[in-house]
């Protein structure tokens, strides 16, 4: 996933970095085309945990942000749009996963950088603070990758939608959990549910047991435990106890993985009979120890849209060498492009101005654009069309209140050398 290293692929790698540079864009007409009469610089933030739990996905996610603001200016430059039109990425700001940091990292963002979009946080819990602390009071628009399904509820009645998630809500996730655990262990199997202690772990394990037990299943042990926690093996033996059927954790890989020497001491717990939520997947790329061969993990699937792949080339050839690509990034992507396009629909970086477009811009009927036609798109949106941005991710379709409606989930699998594959993509009709 990295550059190409190896000496004797010099010439590869510069093929690619080519390729990856704005296609659509490349060999620009200017003559010709509708200039703006108006100017607009939005002007973006990054919130994410930099450092702790989370810290590998939160560096992916700034750079998937600073790839799509830096293409967003070439193709800009390209096409003669840079006195009238500009993307700043002013700053990103570690949350540390914690939410009082949170919001203290969103307030600098706010109120000394003046941004005017806040792409982030990917806690939940995160999230759930600085909306209403930061957000909503000073008319921000704020792109979360949270998925507890309260957080949109944050957006006030009657008010611009200020928040928006890109990403699949858990009271989808946590009924595809159920059904494809049903489909593996019964209708009538018992399962214990390890709980990580913050607005994400609660969430979807609560909607996970109201849909486990409504089709007849049995929820035997619920284990709630505090991240910081110096050991687990009191909830080891909490979790195994019962000799249940199977086992849920909605947490992040670097608790789990503290999870897992007192889990295997027990000898009674089988990571083959484990599944976990989307915080768990792929954990081995980054914390190996949480890599549990055999285990299985539900992730709302963020690689639908056509230009993915494109994405992913552009990704791996620009962001930080180091830095291992993830799929879910492509929201945070997909979140620059939104938010850009809508203030030119706007003709305006006012972020509830922004905000009104943003379900024009992401629905049928206008004509489909993905981020390689982001030129025409721009022109499309000058002239007065109607535009469908169709996401790297997928084609979006965001509602009013803020959601978009994701029905493609994985199932990932971890295989004995603790690197995990997709093994099975589902459609779930809610």
């Amino acid at each position: 996933m990295f550059r190409p290293q190896a000496i004797g692929a010099v010439c590869f790698a510069l093929a690619l970095l080519v390729s990856a540079q704005p296609t659509a864009a490349a060999k620009p007409t200017v003559t010709g085309q509708i200039q703006p009469d108006f100017s607009v610089e939005v002007k973006y933030g990054v919130l994410v945990g930099l450092t702790g739990d989370a810290a590998a996905g939160g560096q992916a996610w700034d750079q998937a942000v600073r790839v799509a603001v830096d293409y967003i200016n070439q193709t800009l430059q390209q096409n003669g749009y840079s006195n009238q039109l500009a993307a700043t990425l002013v700053d990103s700001q570690d949350s540390e996963g914690n939410a009082q940091r949170g919001v203290e990292a969103a307030q600098k963002l706010v109120s000394i950088d003046n941004v005017n979009v806040v792409v982030g946080d990917l806690f939940s819990s995160v999230t759930s603070a600085v909306a209403p602390a930061v957000i909503i009071p000073n008319n921000v628009l704020e792109f979360t990758g949270g998925t507890n399904p309260s957080l949109t509820q944050l957006n006030p009645a009657g008010g611009p939608t200020l928040l928006w998630q890109p990403v699949a809500a858990d009271d989808l996730q946590g009924r595809v959990l159920a059904k494809l655990m049903r489909d593996d262990f019964g209708t009538s199997a018992t399962v214990n549910i390890g709980v990580r202690n913050d607005a994400y772990g609660t969430g979807l394990s609560d909607v996970f047991k109201t849909a486990w037990t409504a089709r007849g299943g049995t929820v035997g042990k619920v284990v709630t435990y505090n991240p910081t926690q110096p050991t687990f093996d009191t909830e080891a033996q909490q979790l195994v106890d019962g000799n249940p059927d199977a086992w849920l954790f909605t947490d992040f890989c670097q608790t789990f993985a503290k999870l897992v020497g007192p889990l295997q001491r027990t000898g009674k717990w089988d990571g083959a009979r484990t599944w976990g939520g989307d915080a768990l997947t792929n954990c081995g790329t980054s914390v190996p120890d949480a890599a549990i061969p055999g285990m299985r993990s539900v992730q709302a699937n963020a690689s639908a849209g056509s230009s993915f792949a494109d994405y992913q080339q552009l990704f791996q050839a620009n962001a930080q060498t180091g830095v291992t690509f993830s799929a879910f990034t492509a929201e945070a992507f997909d979140s620059v492009f939104i938010a850009f396009l809508g203030a030119v629909a706007a003709r305006s970086s006012d972020p509830a101005a922004i905000s009104a477009k943003i379900t024009d811009i992401t629905n049928p009927p206008g004509q489909d654009y993905t981020f390689l036609q982001l030129n025409d798109a721009i022109q499309a949106l000058l002239a007065g069309q109607q535009i469908h941005f169709n996401g790297a991710s997928g084609a979006l379709n965001f509602a009013p209140g803020g959601r978009v409606t994701a029905t493609a989930y994985d199932v990932w699998q971890v295989a004995p050398v603790k690197s995990a594959s997709i093994v099975q993509t589902v459609n779930f009709a809610p």
